[in-house]
């Protein structure tokens, strides 16, 4: 070969390097851009606030990522989602009713799909239409419900509170949180909820409603249905009208207009505090005379007769003359099984609808029958200078903040103060005395 044709061999073979490196580069940055793409529509990548995204929507015919109802590239607006996770691509076609996806719902199932990620409990079974259904709020919460039956089936629950989990969850959490997956509720969902609450519910109410609502989630948690319950908003204020207590004469005077065969078990609960349902449910075998207590066991609720305490326990109280009085009229010629205070009317036990409605027809007062008997007696255990502690466990609270809670001076009690206060006694050189000082 001739050194010219050498030269031209050179020249070709770096015509062809250099076309070929060109090529290559061109390569990589399509191989990049395609990795580019590909990451991102497996949600690799950083949207325009800056947060890693998981996840992407496409098109259901050019399968091309979509940013909004209507794809950019076709005009089509079905559309799925697509995951790469562990290693395989996923997609999910369907919504909750098994119905093929739109942007709106793609973009919502997609943000449960994330957080799950986020929060290292994906499973991709979870997003089924089957099973979104199955964790529908309405669903959740009949489940839920049946459960808290259940419990008041084996007296873990008051039948009162059962019906008030009822009440709220037909007239409030499924008005509100239909069609919504229980994973898909944050704070903003509850806050929303707690805003649209009628104002015309008593703080109180509205707040045991959110408290429900709570130990609703609580129960998915402990189910491993959510991994964390949303954070809860607060509800402030106290528009409750606070009690009214009475004194012992107040209390005699009542008991003189009440019919005389019912004075006995509104005078014992005066003498012990008990709570209406506790009072209605003491049978004769209960009372032990010779130690001048009661055992307090348990208690009705909703008419139903439960053997259990609001407390969950069983507590022995001290009985005062009074009361060992009271009882010995009224076990006469009864078996231990009988309950110790009969109806003169029904021929049967007390209810307490029947102790407030007696109260309410005859006491010629305005404090109801709760706030006369247990109210007053722990006010006046606290007004007698009672140690609170031993207040508390005569009242069988489980925190002394709730014995606090009992206690409201009376006016009376508080013009005493007040005159006290004003009554400075002069000493010798003008001074007043330590005692009469702040």
């Amino acid at each position: 070969m001739s050194r010219l044709d050498c030269c031209v061999v050179q020249a070709l073979d770096c015509t062809i390097v250099l076309s070929l490196t060109e090529k290559n580069v061109d390569m990589r940055q399509n191989t990049n851009l395609t990795k580019s793409e590909g990451t991102a529509n497996m949600g690799l990548y950083n949207d325009d606030r800056g947060f890693c995204m998981s996840g992407s929507i496409r098109c259901n015919r050019c399968f091309k990522a979509m940013t909004g109802p209507v794809c950019l590239h076709c005009g089509y607006t079905i559309c799925y989602i697509y995951i790469y996770w562990n290693g395989k691509g996923r997609t999910f076609r369907k919504d909750r009713n098994d119905e093929q996806l739109d942007y709106k719902r793609a973009k919502r199932q997609l943000t449960v799909i994330r957080s799950t990620i986020y929060n290292k409990t994906f499973n991709p079974d979870d997003f089924k239409a089957s099973k979104i259904k199955e964790r529908l709020m309405e669903n959740k919460l009949n489940d839920w419900l049946d459960q808290k039956s259940e419990e008041e089936q084996a007296d873990e629950l008051s039948p009162d509170t059962v019906r008030h989990y009822q009440s709220y969850a037909k007239w409030h959490f499924i008005a509100f949180f239909k069609g919504l997956d229980v994973k898909e509720v944050e704070f903003h969902n509850i806050e929303n909820f707690k805003d649209k609450l009628p104002k015309k519910l008593k703080i109180k109410t509205r707040r045991n409603i959110l408290n429900a609502l709570h130990s609703f989630f609580t129960w998915l948690r402990r189910k491993g249905i959510i991994k964390e319950v949303p954070n809860f908003p607060e509800i402030k204020g106290n528009d409750a009208k606070m009690r009214t207590s009475i004194d012992i004469e107040q209390q005699q005077e009542a008991l003189k207009r009440l019919p005389k065969h019912n004075r006995d078990i509104f005078a014992f609960a005066f003498e012990t505090g008990l709570r209406g349902g506790e009072l209605c449910a003491l049978k004769v075998k209960d009372v032990y005379l010779g130690k001048k207590t009661i055992l307090v066991q348990r208690s009705f609720s909703r008419h139903k007769l439960r053997e259990t305490t609001k407390t969950h326990k069983k507590h022995y109280m001290p009985l005062s003359d009074t009361a060992i009085e009271i009882v010995q009229r009224n076990i006469k010629d009864k078996t231990p099984d009988a309950f110790l205070f009969i109806n003169n009317r029904t021929k049967t036990f007390y209810t307490v609808n029947n102790l407030c409605r007696n109260w309410r027809e005859y006491s010629g007062t305005d404090v109801s029958f709760y706030e006369a008997s247990r109210h007053s007696f722990i006010t006046q255990l606290v007004e007698d200078n009672a140690n609170p502690f031993v207040a508390k466990e005569l009242a069988r609270h489980t925190d002394i903040r709730t014995t606090q809670k009992y206690y409201h001076a009376t006016s009376s009690k508080l013009r005493d103060v007040v005159n006290r206060r004003g009554k400075i006694v002069p000493i010798e050189g003008g001074k007043t005395s330590a005692t009469d000082r702040d």
